[in-house]
């Protein structure tokens, strides 16, 4: 029996819109709360709604991220040839927030 996690399509906590180019994720962790293992398999940004310290590991557990953001701050994730596969926990103490939008006009 393998113990490999097999990671979630889901990269937010709510779909809040979808159509043919872009869907649009709502991520809200509570403290200590994990994203669970996902993989994004489209270029994609992220727009950070309230300070926050988060942390983020690769699927191999190895660490990807860990710090504070800002409110407002926006970062792009492009996927050049594989899904990238991670975790985010909240390492903070009050609850972390963002926007999500993969861009679906490039499948992978």
């Amino acid at each position: 029996m393998s113990s490999e996690r097999i990671p979630s399509t889901e990269v937010g906590s709510k779909l809040l819109f979808e159509n043919e180019r872009v869907r649009v994720w709502d991520l809200c962790l509570a403290p200590g709360e994990s994203t669970g293992l996902h993989a994004h398999h489209c270029d994609y940004f992220y727009v950070v709604i309230g300070d926050g310290e988060l942390e983020a590991v690769n699927a191999d557990g190895s660490l990807l991220h860990r710090g504070t953001m800002r409110d407002g701050e926006v970062h792009y994730r492009g996927i050049d040839q594989e899904p990238a596969v991670h975790e985010a926990f909240n390492v903070g103490s009050k609850l972390w927030r963002n926007i999500i939008v993969e861009l679906k006009d490039k499948p992978r």
